[in-house]
């Protein structure tokens, strides 16, 4: 583990002890909110006198200086004692000696939290280096549950998502190696596992949004790749409904039945393990009961959404219904792209797109494309 050797001096400014307070109080009037004080390191107390510790700003100590040249002080240099009561909020901040200042790019800028779990991805680096910089990956995993105190284990993520499940692969860096969690959405909780389900909390807002749509008493919905249920579960929360929520992975499933079973819902929600293409075929009793009845369909797979449309259109009512697409689209103007997609798949499945209602950028992506999804009302022709 990298550690830095050299002894850290610091300004502290010396007062008389019986002065100590009299100093506060006049810094803490003239400096209002500004940081002077250096919480990391210790106020020490040598015989007489009181050292505070401050911050290492020349332009503000100078200012400082200045402000109250009229008192007895004296600035000096000195070791720094650091507090061993002091809880960082800033990941740099807990790495500063604990790794080289050359490997700060790995630590990453944004991260998920869900639960317990974090899940980070560090920025590409050389593979010769793996061997070098895998304690620093742990370092950077265990500053990230330091400054998160509900997370007990970090996880890597070392693939992209995957296979008809949508998984991606994890290595762990730090904690147990528990991949179970509960987490807490919307006044909703949901229990599920990173490894063997897909989900991401970085749709909450988009969640609520739809969840918070006027929605009809008794509108029948479908959601196509429910997952472990979060659109389902906060749109019946909050709606007098029936959602079918379909997935092909039997392990979100299984996690959609406890969060049905967790939160108290008005609406009704009926989990269906198949693969919805199955709803095609002439003999699928669940297709052939479900055929132009549906109010309502989320598709929230951007990767592949547009492949599905021909169940949208076999599932909404013939006199047309809100369909929420999902679709990833390259930059520039992301939306005017997804609008064309919709319109031309329709097209090829004898339905038409009567209606935008909203259309939105919901996150970006990659810096070549974003998130973008479209509510509209489709109909057949």
């Amino acid at each position: 583990m990298f550690k830095s050797n050299k002894v850290e001096k610091i300004q502290y400014i010396k007062v008389r002890k019986e002065k100590g307070q009299d100093l506060l109080r006049l810094i803490s009037n003239k400096f209002k909110k500004t940081k002077l004080f250096d919480k990391k390191s210790k106020v020490v107390r040598e015989n007489d006198f009181i050292l505070f510790p401050i911050i290492e700003n020349k332009i503000l100590i100078e200012i400082l200086v200045d402000s109250i040249e009229n008192f007895d002080f004296e600035l000096i240099s000195k070791e720094k004692v650091p507090n061993t009561k002091y809880k960082s909020k800033n990941i740099e901040e807990i790495l500063k000696g604990e790794i080289p200042d050359d490997y700060f790019y790995l630590i990453p800028k944004s991260y998920d939290i869900i639960g317990e779990i974090a899940i980070i991805e560090f920025n590409k680096h050389n593979s010769k280096e793996e061997k070098e910089i895998q304690s620093y990956k742990i370092s950077i995993a265990k500053a990230i549950a330091s400054i998160n105190s509900k997370v007990r284990t970090v996880y890597e993520k070392i693939s992209e998502i995957k296979g008809e499940f949508r998984l991606r692969d994890l290595n762990l860096l730090y904690g147990p190696n528990e991949s179970e969690t509960m987490y807490k959405e919307n006044n909703c909780v949901f229990k599920l596992d990173v490894k063997s389900t897909f989900f991401t909390p970085r749709l909450i807002a988009e969640r609520k949004r739809i969840a918070a749509y006027d929605i009809k008493k008794s509108e029948i919905i479908a959601d196509l790749f429910a997952g472990v249920g979060p659109f389902s579960v906060q749109i019946a929360k909050k709606h007098d409904i029936k959602i079918y929520a379909f997935d092909i992975n039997p392990e979100a499933i299984k996690y959609m039945l406890e969060n049905i079973k967790m939160n108290s819902l008005k609406g009704s929600i009926i989990p269906c393990n198949i693969d919805i293409k199955c709803l095609l075929e002439p003999l699928n009793q669940l297709g052939t009961t479900l055929k132009n009845k549906i109010d309502r369909i989320i598709m929230n797979f951007p990767e592949r959404s547009l492949e599905f449309l021909d169940v949208a259109c076999f599932l909404m009512k013939n006199d047309g219904g809100i369909l929420h697409i999902y679709q990833f689209c390259e930059k520039p103007n992301p939306i005017k792209k997804a609008i064309n997609n919709l319109k031309q798949e329709l097209s090829n499945l004898n339905c038409s797109l009567d209606t935008i209602i909203e259309s939105k950028i919901v996150k970006s992506y990659s810096p070549k494309s974003d998130l973008v999804v479209l509510d509209s009302i489709i109909r057949s022709n």
